[in-house]
């Protein structure tokens, strides 16, 4: 009986420790996927067509003036859920001084 006892308890206590991970887990979040990049004109631009969520361009851009490469992040746009292809996320070179050699979607 005792040992029924310690077993039952066990097991509850495992699975109050369970629960209580999963209510201090981070909240789930939308994520989009299906994304591309492009460099045209020294623009940088990025797109998503599946998923759902927050995403940007972020590019490499390189200049004659220190600091000689640095990282430029376009516009925050949503893509919902029922839209086919997302907005478009796109940052241009020119105004900051400098030539887009790398371009990439980052998912927020």
């Amino acid at each position: 009986m005792k040992l029924v006892r310690k077993t039952v308890l066990a097991a509850t206590m495992a699975m109050a420790l369970s629960t209580a991970g999963m209510l201090a887990a981070a909240p789930a979040h939308a994520e989009v996927w299906d994304c591309g990049s492009y460099i045209e004109n020294n623009v940088g631009s990025s797109i998503c067509y599946s998923g759902f969520g927050s995403y940007q361009v972020r590019v490499s851009c390189a200049s004659a003036h220190w600091p000689y490469t640095r990282e430029i992040h376009g516009p925050v746009v949503y893509k919902a859920q029922n839209q086919l292809i997302g907005p478009e996320s796109s940052v241009s070179g020119d105004p900051n001084g400098c030539h887009i050699t790398d371009a990439w979607v980052h998912a927020l």
